[in-house]
């Protein structure tokens, strides 16, 4: 199978966590990539986002603060969530 690459920033692995949110819900997701424009997720048990829904990522590693990314969902499957930056 050939994979198709979208994301035209590199990546780099990562093993922290992240807060997403949107006014009625949120999860604590644990990272599995990022880059400049975006982030791949670990999905959740539960995920009730969808495509398009507007997010707030909270990068945490740790006590102390985190850093807030205005985001959207730009894809998932059944392990994995594709979010994009809005800045």
């Amino acid at each position: 199978m050939q994979f198709f690459e979208r994301r035209k920033d590199p990546r780099t692995v990562h093993t922290g966590q992240a807060l997403v949110a949107r006014a009625d819900a949120g999860f604590v997701v644990n990272l599995a990539d990022v880059s400049k424009s975006g982030a791949c997720l670990k999905r959740p048990r539960g995920w009730s986002f969808n495509i398009g829904d507007a997010v707030l990522v909270y990068l945490f590693n740790g006590p102390g603060p985190a850093m807030c990314i205005e985001g959207r969902v730009v894809w998932y499957r059944d392990d994995e969530i594709g979010i994009q930056y809005l800045q």
